[in-house]
């Protein structure tokens, strides 16, 4: 008998594992830990914030090398930035100097820059959930974010040495010299940038039970929910170079959500869950690659295109000591995300080849391990209708593909209400 109630708690575990996704996973920061399945109680209204920061100047490359932090891509190659132009202006003394350096031969290295910075980020995340009947309920969720990278530095990572071209040879070194105002020529801002506001404000409608008929275990809780994310953040700008949006950059996505937890001893849970985000399609413009041998974030062409954005999933399994010594619990979790690689379709095909926009590393797949812990303690006492609850969190990002290698620590404050009579 007990053999068949382990089992079954096995399978739940499996095959109900938690979908919850909210505007959370993102390349440039350590993944927040998920939240845990929903009290089942009548009109309980929960209302949570938290404030947290981070930085960093490294980066996570394609082989989950530290690198510099916009190497994330791979490096910058500046001699192929002037291929394939889709406007040359011969009186351009910027397109000139590109023509010059594009007719030398290529060599490993040569033409090629490594770009450094530093990333800065502050986040507060608001969610309100509002229990109904009998288990259904509603659930709301906007970040606010400031993101900054600023203290861009370009290092030049061509060849020192006698073979020809190399480091000195007068055709990059024109360009090597000028490159900031050629940028700028092209429209492309290379300075410090912030973007600051709300992320993409998340809305679901869901039903939890919480299921304790069992003599083997205290509990076994799970919660399923369903709804949308429309794109309130900002967008990223295509003329800043160092710009990043404020939420999934114009997308809107619909997700699919469940959460599972079980609990022994009235003091231990363990719970997993996953998370799958689908995005619809987004027309925008972007900055396109001109030739397959262009790499990093520096392009110079842009054109509007239709962006398929790779749905985003999230999983993980956390640890928790619920309310040990005199209200405090403490949780551990391991979180993994994976953002699928995205595809553009061209609307002007003729100008942007699709197989050589598609080419950039940009689009492709990103993903993070995240280590979470928290401490947090409970007001609460039994009875009351009202409870608060404190804490503290630290985000650790142990490993990633194409990602800022960013920790978060921070703080959380939750409201608790009970308007049941």
């Amino acid at each position: 008998m007990k053999l068949s109630i382990y089992l079954c708690i096995s399978l739940i575990l499996i095959s109900s594992t938690r979908f919850y996704a909210i505007d959370n996973p993102h390349f440039y920061r350590a993944t927040n830990m998920f939240l845990e399945p929903r009290l089942e109680h009548d009109y309980l209204a929960t209302f949570t914030a938290t404030l947290a920061g981070g930085n960093t100047t490294k980066g996570r490359s394609a082989s989950n090398n530290i690198v510099p932090l916009l190497d994330i891509y791979g490096t910058h190659n500046i001699q192929t930035l002037h291929l394939n132009p889709t406007s040359n202006d011969r009186h351009n003394p910027y397109d000139i100097l590109l023509d010059n350096l594009a007719q030398l031969p290529q060599r490993p290295g040569f033409a090629t820059l490594s770009l450094d910075g530093s990333f800065s980020i502050i986040e507060s995340n608001l969610s309100l959930a509002q229990n109904l009947y009998h288990g259904l309920l509603i659930f709301f969720h906007l970040p606010i974010r400031k993101l900054k990278i600023s203290d861009l530095c370009i290092s030049d990572l061509s060849p020192d040495d006698q073979i020809f071209p190399n480091k000195n040879s007068s055709q990059w070194q024109q360009v090597f010299q000028q490159l900031r105002p050629l940028l700028s020529s092209y429209g492309i801002n290379q300075y410090s940038c912030a973007s600051i506001g709300v992320g993409d404000l998340s809305s679901y409608i869901g039903w939890t039970h919480n299921y304790q008929e069992t003599n083997t275990v205290d509990y076994i809780d799970y919660t399923l929910m369903a709804g949308f994310l429309a794109p309130t953040g900002k967008k990223r700008d295509n003329n800043k170079l160092l710009s990043l949006p404020t939420g999934y950059n114009g997308h809107w996505a619909f997700p699919l959500c469940a959460m599972v937890s079980i609990g022994w001893y009235e003091w231990v849970t363990v719970g997993v869950y996953g998370n799958s985000l689908f995005f619809l399609d987004n027309n925008q413009t972007m900055r396109l690659k001109t030739n397959v041998s262009q790499s990093g974030i520096i392009k110079l062409a842009q054109d509007e295109v239709s962006v398929h954005k790779g749905p985003l999933i999230n999983t993980g399994i956390y640890f928790k000591a619920d309310h040990v010594g005199h209200g405090f619990s403490v949780s551990t979790a391991y979180s993994f995300a994976l953002q699928q690689k995205s595809k553009l379709t061209p609307k002007n095909p003729a100008l942007f080849d699709p197989t050589i926009i598609n080419s950039d590393e940009i689009l492709k797949k990103w993903n993070m391990h995240t280590f979470n812990f928290t401490l947090e303690y409970d007001f609460t006492r039994e009875g009351q209708k009202i409870g608060n609850r404190i804490g503290l969190f630290y985000n650790l990002q142990i490993a990633g593909v194409r990602t800022f290698n960013t920790n978060m620590v921070g703080g959380t404050y939750g409201l608790d209400i009970s308007w049941s009579m």
